[in-house]
């Protein structure tokens, strides 16, 4: 088994969140770090340059951090899960549509782009095969 590419400090430093019990934090790690390895083609015992690590730090984090934080709106606590908001008050109005519910973890695409670029998954194989018939 793979282990987690960053710690739970990293997360914390990453993300500035502080707020997530570290057990959790961990298995989340975890967790993406599998879904990267197996995203990206990533076999086991596979070294990876300090870029491809750092990479793979940002997109982990990141990606943990969607899943661990719900996401909130100024002034308004915990809105997880909301497709669509109204406010208003004192004739301000205010809204708010989130695409992404809360816990759902997904890898930023650029990022997961360029470090499938550094691996050399993005190398495309064909073969052609000749019509039969005529």
């Amino acid at each position: 088994m793979g282990g987690s590419y960053a710690e739970v400090w990293e997360y914390r430093e990453d993300t500035g969140d502080s707020a997530s019990d570290d057990a959790r934090v961990e298995a989340t790690l975890l967790q993406q770090s599998a879904k990267l390895r197996a995203v990206a083609g990533i076999r086991p015992g596979r070294k990876l340059t300090d870029d491809q690590c750092a990479m793979a730090r940002s997109l982990v984090t990141d990606a943990a951090r969607r899943a661990l934080v719900p996401p909130s709106f100024a002034g308004i606590e915990d809105m997880s899960g909301a497709r669509q908001a109204s406010f208003s008050a004192n004739g301000f109005q205010a809204s708010a549509t989130f695409s992404n519910p809360g816990g759902s973890a997904f890898f930023d695409a650029s990022m997961l782009k360029a470090f499938k670029r550094s691996l050399g998954g993005t190398q495309r194989m064909f073969s052609v095969m000749p019509g039969i018939g005529g």
